[in-house]
């Protein structure tokens, strides 16, 4: 493996011999990160060796040979856009799971000339070792020493693969005793013809022929435990291929639930983030409201001052009208004042709930002031009239009446201020 940089980007650069009959062929992969290197080795090469035995498990560009070693099945990628795909994807997912804890980013001070190293790659290699090496060059050859381990699929595959081999061997060579015990076998039967034949020449022929049918038992006997032994044999190459498929099956399985892991970690991920930017929103929302709210509601709404206009106007009436929406609760406050004849010009103040009968505040003359207070019981719109009422005859003192600033105070806006400080 080499670990090349150029400016920012890091450059991991895997490489693998597979030797075929003496020819060296050469199957790599790259992986680059900007901004970032990775502090350990090991698992970079655990990643690359994981992800080319996946790949000739799966057969299509790489595949297992009857010895058990790693071999082309063609170098034209092009041609099985699919398995590419999966590659890409099985990386991505070997990353986040072997690597995630070892990104590091790449200090400023980490700008080096253009030199290259050769370093055989062991267990004791350690991530300080590597910050010495990416601090003084730019292009670091990591060579793998034979005798370490390439996988835990390497091993077994390579392993199952010897011992099927093994077995083969040995059941060719059961074969081949076999025939050569038909032969014998065949050659005793003729034997044993000879010996018929020869009985009727010779007393002894009787003797000869039971030693030569001991001797078939004693070969049948062999023959009977040959064909339990090969039978032995053929049942343990068949439990061996079974275990390198149930093997398999099991490796596919644990992507499968490592990625649905992955999908349901990246759903609750988002889900997370969706809720959040939802009370994060909920929480602006709620201060605009407060803000709008202190800026927009007041607890007092406020009334224009009124004073009488027929001063020395014998018979008239001067009066205004305001027109408001009260709350239940809400308290009317009217400071008002009268200078007039005493009980024959009159200050009155009536008010009128929408769609009922007008009622009469207040009505009062001669020299008097105050502020008078009414309590609304239900929250609708009201009218209230104030008016100076001048009879036919004289005018007394400053012959005037009206209302100051008048105010409404609202208790429940209020308690609804309060409630959002």
């Amino acid at each position: 493996m080499t670990i090349w940089r150029n400016a920012e980007v890091v450059y991991y650069v895997y490489t693998r011999n597979l030797r075929t009959a003496g020819t060296n062929q050469y199957f790599g992969m790259v992986i680059a990160i900007n901004g970032l290197y990775l502090s350990h080795i090991g698992n970079v090469f655990n990643v690359f060796e994981q992800l080319c035995s996946n790949i000739a498990l799966r057969g299509s560009i790489l595949q297992i040979d009857s010895t058990g070693k790693i071999k082309f099945v063609h170098s034209r990628f092009i041609d099985t856009p699919d398995e590419i795909e999966t590659t890409i994807r099985d990386c991505r997912d070997l990353v986040e799971i072997n690597l995630r804890n070892d990104f590091k980013h790449l200090p400023d001070e980490y700008v080096v000339p253009r030199k290259t190293i050769s370093v055989t790659y062991n267990e004791n290699f350690g991530e300080r070792k590597l910050n010495d090496l990416l601090k003084e060059y730019n292009c670091i050859h990591f060579t793998k020493a034979e005798n370490e381990k390439s996988g835990y699929i390497d091993m077994v595959v390579t392993r199952l693969y010897e011992e099927n081999h093994d077995l083969k061997e040995r059941y060719t060579r059961l074969q081949h005793q076999k025939k050569q015990i038909r032969w014998v076998l065949f050659l005793l039967i003729m034997i044993i013809i000879g010996g018929v034949v020869f009985f009727f020449y010779a007393q002894d022929a009787s003797q000869l022929i039971k030693s030569k049918s001991d001797t078939i038992s004693d070969l049948n006997d062999t023959l009977q435990n040959k064909d339990v032994q090969i039978q032995s044999k053929s049942q343990i190459i068949q439990s061996n291929t079974e275990t390198i498929f149930r093997l398999d099956s099991t490796i596919r399985e644990k992507n499968e639930q490592i990625k649905s892991l992955q999908n349901e970690t990246l759903n609750l991920t988002n889900t997370l983030n969706q809720k959040t930017k939802k009370l994060d929103e909920a929480q602006r929302k709620l201060t605009n409201i407060n803000r709008a709210f202190n800026n927009t509601f007041s607890a007092y709404t406020y009334f224009d001052s009124w004073k009488s206009s027929n001063y020395k106007q014998s018979g008239s009436v001067s009066s205004k009208t305001y027109s408001f929406y009260a709350y239940a609760d809400d308290e009317l406050n009217i400071p008002y004042y009268v200078s007039s004849e005493k009980g024959y010009d009159y200050l009155t103040i009536t008010i009128q709930r929408t769609g009922m009968t007008a009622q009469q505040l207040l009505k009062t003359s001669g020299v008097d002031s105050g502020v008078y207070k009414h309590t609304f019981t239900a929250s609708d719109s009201y009218e209230l009239v104030v008016s100076y009422s001048k009879d036919g005859s004289n005018n007394h003192n400053n012959d005037n009446a009206g209302v100051k600033r008048m105010y409404i105070y609202h208790p429940i806006v209020e308690r609804l201020r309060r409630m959002s400080e």
